[in-house]
């Protein structure tokens, strides 16, 4: 028996217990009793062709709150040449984090201009970060890890969507 000692604040402790609480029902709660959602693994997307230097990329969009927020999560693996673009439609200071990932990503963060303005590499699942764009960017694209390195994505670089 586990005996924990909680104080709690009546003003604003109940909301951060109730919110903790649901959290934790979410990964605790069996696999059957979740449906994937109907983005997972890319189906339902809408797919942009997608240029970096001389490699094309099928890129995803999660262009809505959900998709974005749902990300890779919902995903078993990702291809070569496939990456999940995150469009967060206007310019601004994001982040994304590995928590619940299945495997390890490159990230790319991707300015108005489209213009490659950091490149995180081999981020592994789970490991407890966040990673920041640094700058207002628009776009994130998440690919499989180890793409930068073998097709020598670097910042500055201009990506190509074609519409």
């Amino acid at each position: 028996m586990i005996n924990m000692n909680i104080e709690v604040k009546k003003t604003a402790g109940l909301p951060r217990i109730l919110l903790s609480l649901a959290c934790i029902l979410l990964f605790v709660c069996p696999n059957e009793a979740y449906s994937a959602p109907p983005h997972a693994n890319g189906s339902g997307l809408r797919k942009v062709p997608t240029q970096i230097g001389d490699t094309s990329i099928q890129s995803y969009v999660a262009d809505s709150d959900r998709t974005r927020i749902d990300g890779l999560l919902v995903w078993n693996t990702i291809g070569e040449n496939q990456g999940l673009l995150l469009d967060f439609v206007r310019p601004g200071e994001y982040a994304i984090h590995m928590q619940g990932m299945k495997f390890p990503i490159d990230a790319v963060w991707i300015d108005e201009k489209d213009v490659i303005t950091l490149v995180y590499k081999n981020i592994q699942p789970n490991s407890n970060m966040t990673y920041p764009a640094m700058f207002p960017v628009r776009y994130c694209l998440e690919l499989k890890a180890g793409f930068c390195k073998r097709h020598n994505v670097r910042i500055g670089q201009k990506v190509t969507f074609s519409k």
